[in-house]
């Protein structure tokens, strides 16, 4: 257990390989389970269980979901009352009542049930601890030989669990903060001031047109609607291949490293952005009473620097170079010339779509002029 918690990394696994050797060994083991909170924007926690003859099963549990399958357990009774270790007798109902999981354990036959609550230390505050249960359905429940070799192996299956969870929680809250791409460039120990490397991407930069305006009409309220207008953009271009570099706001600023053809990450990076503007237009239909926040999208094709920018401790992993400068000042246009999307020169060259040149302007801050396109169809 502990070889696997310093190699593996798959919480299932461990419990799977765990409890067969246990049985194997000689425990009657019915069902074991093992939980534990994470640090993700999608889950909020995980549930495995092993159960004799058929293996693991893993459950997830979101932030809406966690809080009323936690009250139906029995770990809040055990944390008021400062108990980390519990036994349950299941083939006699005193004290049983009311948790879901001993009354189905009673139904299949289980006989005796033990529970421990591991507590984490460290700086993670979110990583409140695990939880690991066993259970049996032979007659008389667990010896008292059973019972303390369970107790002396449990902090072991702990120990493994946590170094697992703490990889799995920092590689998904480096993901939601600084992107995957990213991530892994920082999990890999590019971690630096100055490190990084140049790349020529596609680079897509999306402004909510009138959000200040509306910002001080709603207030707060503002906020979730955002959120719905963010995911409206960043969801196509993750599914496009491309990455979230950063949220400037009321937008975000995306790449598409050209790693195969350059024409590959045009074509995603405007597919992306033609599913952004449909979604967009969608997230306006549910606030009928409210102006739209319409969206406009710049596209562009450059060389970035890619890599960690900052000083000291505080350092950013994202993309800096003239091409993004020149993207920001191209979407200044968009409400200009009554377009919600445009494109580089560069960019429309090899984005493989059909569009028409809308003429050359000087933008602000960038030589000029320059020749800017849209789609063809408007």
């Amino acid at each position: 257990m502990l070889d696997y918690g310093l190699t593996g990394g798959d919480p299932a696994a461990l419990l799977d390989g765990a409890s067969e050797r246990l049985l194997a060994a000689g425990l009657p083991l019915l069902r074991t389970h093992l939980s534990f909170p994470t640090l993700n924007p999608f889950k909020r926690s995980e549930n495995i269980v092993w159960l004799r003859g058929r293996g693991t099963t893993r459950e997830v549990l979101g932030h809406d979901d966690f809080e009323s399958a936690y009250a139906r357990s029995p770990f809040p009774e055990m944390l008021r009352t400062g108990r980390n270790l519990r036994r349950w007798r299941l083939d006699t109902p005193d004290g049983t009542e009311g948790y879901p999981v001993m009354e189905a354990l009673r139904v299949a036959g289980g006989t005796d049930l033990l529970v421990r609550l591991s507590p984490f230390g460290g700086t993670i505050g979110a990583l409140v601890g695990t939880a690991i249960s066993a259970a049996t359905d032979r007659a008389g429940g667990f010896s008292d030989g059973e019972v303390e070799a369970l107790r002396d192996i449990v902090p072991a299956i702990a120990l493994a669990a946590y170094r697992i969870v703490v990889a799995d929680v920092t590689g998904g809250v480096l993901g939601a903060y600084i992107g995957h791409d990213a991530s892994r460039h920082v999990l890999n120990g590019q971690i630096r001031a100055g490190e990084g490397h140049r790349v020529t991407a596609a680079l897509m930069l999306a402004d909510l047109r009138g959000f200040t305006s509306a910002t001080e009409r709603e207030g707060p309220s503002i906020i979730e609607r955002l959120g719905r207008h963010l995911a409206a953009v960043a969801e196509p271009v993750e599914a496009a291949g491309g990455e979230v570099l950063k949220f400037l706001g009321d937008g975000l600023l995306a790449a598409f490293p050209v790693i195969g053809s350059t024409e590959e990450a045009c074509a995603g990076a405007l597919a992306s952005a033609r599913e952004a503007l449909l979604r967009n237009a969608a997230v306006n239909l549910l606030y009928p009473e409210r102006p739209p926040l319409d969206l406009d999208v710049a596209l562009h094709l450059g060389e970035v620097f890619y890599g960690n920018i900052g000083a000291g401790s505080r350092l950013e992993f994202t993309v800096i170079g003239s091409a993004v400068n020149e993207a920001a000042r191209l979407e200044g246009l968009c409400g200009t010339l009554g377009r919600p999307l445009l494109m580089s020169e560069p960019f429309a060259r090899h984005c493989g779509a059909a569009t028409a040149d809308l003429g050359r302007f000087d933008l602000r801050g960038v030589s000029g002029p320059w020749e800017v396109f849209g789609l063809a169809e408007g």
